[in-house]
């Protein structure tokens, strides 16, 4: 009974994701949201349960004394604030704290469930906004860019989750033969990347579809007869050809559009394009951290700039940003634990797959490792493993 509880436990925590998500773009609380007040206390349950397993006292030393000494130079050396420090010190720890949670506590009640109505949770919120007119536009005027990002204030995180929860949901839904309900994954997440304009959410989604489309290759071509075998190859050419004409009108193509002109790129083969149309000026925002960081004094190179220091902006690589925002103990203390606690060897392929397409985002757009909306979801996918087989139950 006692296990139970505690299953039932991370469930509903998940299920809260989405509408912590809405709480917090409708900024219901003020300085302390709701949103930020049950993620800390989803956090402090976490540790008091982890407590109690006396194997990882050690674990939760090293993780305790990190975040005291990176919570106390934030507030009295780098003079942040109450709110602003907590946030900051929560972030580093969060991804650490879920991965150590799942290894000592097995997830295993209707987690795919669970995860799948997650996934449908997130896309239908957006839908209804965007059909109720209820929301906001993903891009300011002046930035001349179209997009919708609903009730969500981070159109990143949004994306990053829905990418990753598609692929790994819709690897099981794909095992399990319940086409209508992939067939309507794919929909309304393609239709829902129109909407917003960003590429992470549309590229993520024809990463998938050709994974999939690859997983079958045999049974959609290779076993078919030379007749059949032409026309699938002509067949894939003309689809191809329309898709990037279509892709033309897209408010994705349309939002690149801008951002080369703007920038005036000639030349889409060239560093200018990769920095300016494909990475958004990320690696500009890179070469100015790192200016920037190396030009402080020894104290911040060692535990960051801080996360509220505008004399920057963050460069939304995730693993940059550790690094300069907290430094080079945030960033050991981070990978360190980060290698340490991933069972890699013993994840089912889909759950690797997942958590190494989330690593991708955190390198392209961010907003994965540090976010505690998006990092939960590192501690999910592990408990999928090799050595015990989970039944697949879909919503």
């Amino acid at each position: 009974m006692k296990n139970k509880n505690k299953l039932d436990f991370i469930s509903l925590f998940f299920l809260l994701g989405p509408f912590l998500d809405v709480a917090s773009f409708l900024n219901i609380g003020g300085t302390f949201s709701i949103s930020m007040i049950a993620r800390t206390g989803f956090l402090a349950l976490l540790f008091i349960l982890l407590i109690q397993k006396k194997i990882c006292w050690k674990d939760l030393g090293i993780l305790l004394i990190t975040a005291g000494i990176l919570f106390f130079y934030s507030v009295f050396f780098l003079k942040e604030g109450l709110s602003n420090s907590v946030s900051s010190t929560l972030k580093l720890i969060y991804l650490p704290t879920i991965l150590l949670y799942f290894k000592n506590y097995p997830w295993e009640k209707e987690k795919i469930r669970v995860l799948t109505i997650v996934l449908f949770t997130y896309l239908g919120i957006f839908l209804l906004s965007y059909l109720f007119g209820i929301g906001a536009d993903a891009y300011l005027e002046t930035d001349g860019k179209s997009g919708f990002k609903g009730l969500f204030s981070s159109i990143n995180e949004f994306s990053a989750i829905v990418v990753s929860l598609l692929f790994f949901v819709g690897s099981k839904l794909k095992k399990r033969k319940k086409y209508i309900s992939l067939i309507l994954l794919f929909i309304f997440s393609f239709c829902i990347s129109l909407l917003i304009g960003t590429k992470v959410l549309l590229g993520g989604i024809l990463l998938t579809l050709c994974y999939f489309l690859f997983l079958e290759r045999e049974n959609l071509f290779f076993q078919r007869s030379l007749k059949i075998k032409s026309l699938i190859i002509g067949t894939s050419l003309v689809v191809l050809l329309g898709g990037i004409f279509l892709f033309t009108k897209t408010r994705t193509y349309q939002n690149m559009k801008i951002q080369q002109d703007f920038f005036e790129v000639k030349n889409i083969i060239s560093y200018d394009f990769m920095n300016r149309v494909l990475f958004n000026d990320r690696l500009t925002f890179l070469k100015d951290n790192f200016d920037y960081y190396k030009k402080q004094p020894l104290v911040k190179q060692i535990l960051g700039i801080g996360m509220i220091e505008d004399q920057v902006k963050m460069v939304e690589i995730d693993l940059f940003d550790i690094l300069f925002r907290y430094g080079m103990i945030g960033f050991f203390f981070f990978t360190i634990i980060f290698v340490y606690l991933i069972p890699w060897k013993h994840m089912e392929i889909e759950a690797r797959l997942a958590t190494i397409l989330l690593l991708l985002i955190s390198c392209t757009s961010g907003h994965v490792l540090i976010y505690p909306a998006v990092c939960i979801y590192f501690g999910a996918f592990p408990t999928f493993s090799k050595e015990k087989q989970t039944k697949i139950i879909t919503a």
